[in-house]
């Protein structure tokens, strides 16, 4: 069984991971975000000291052109390593909001200093009062967030995320 992705307009399958990807993405909508300012699956490259590794965010929210929340989505039962690893992916993207969800379960959190902000998505801002946390993690803490981003993708995500040689 298919539905549509509500930001893309594509057919996805139907399975509880991307039913909680529509909720965050009518969330999303609702408050004000454009189509346009809403990343599915968003890849992108983490640079790490050895090499590189690609990277996955189930949905990235940029605002005037700046990263603002990171959504990952989890399978039933498993909000809490998706938790960290949202965390992460907020952090190695200078993200404002970190979100983990899944089709029951929702936290928000600051990415700056990891506080949960509410259990809920309809705490996140309307896209007219976003606000931005300015932050620059210490670059030892920022290799630790890119690393624990990559190893969370890799088990939990089943990205499949290989770190290439630097040429």
């Amino acid at each position: 069984m298919f539905i549509i992705d509500k930001v893309t307009g594509k057919a996805v399958f139907d399975t509880p991971v991307e039913r909680a990807r529509q909720k965050a993405e009518e969330v999303l909508l609702a408050k004000g975000y454009s189509k346009d300012e809403i990343f599915v699956d968003y890849i992108f490259e983490v640079e790490l000291s050895e090499g590189f590794a690609k990277a996955i965010a189930d949905l990235l929210v940029r605002v005037d052109g700046r990263n603002a929340i990171v959504v990952m989505c989890a399978p039933p039962t498993a909000l809490v390593p998706y938790e960290r690893m949202a965390l992460a992916c907020a952090r190695v993207l200078n993200s404002t909001y970190a979100v983990a969800l899944n089709v029951d379960e929702t936290t928000v959190m600051k990415a700056k200093d990891g506080s949960v902000v509410c259990k809920d998505l309809d705490c996140l801002p309307k896209r007219e009062d976003f606000k931005f946390d300015d932050y620059v993690l210490a670059e030892d803490k920022l290799e630790r967030e890119k690393r624990i981003l990559i190893t969370y993708l890799d088990i939990l995500h089943c990205v499949g995320c290989k770190i290439e040689r630097k040429d």
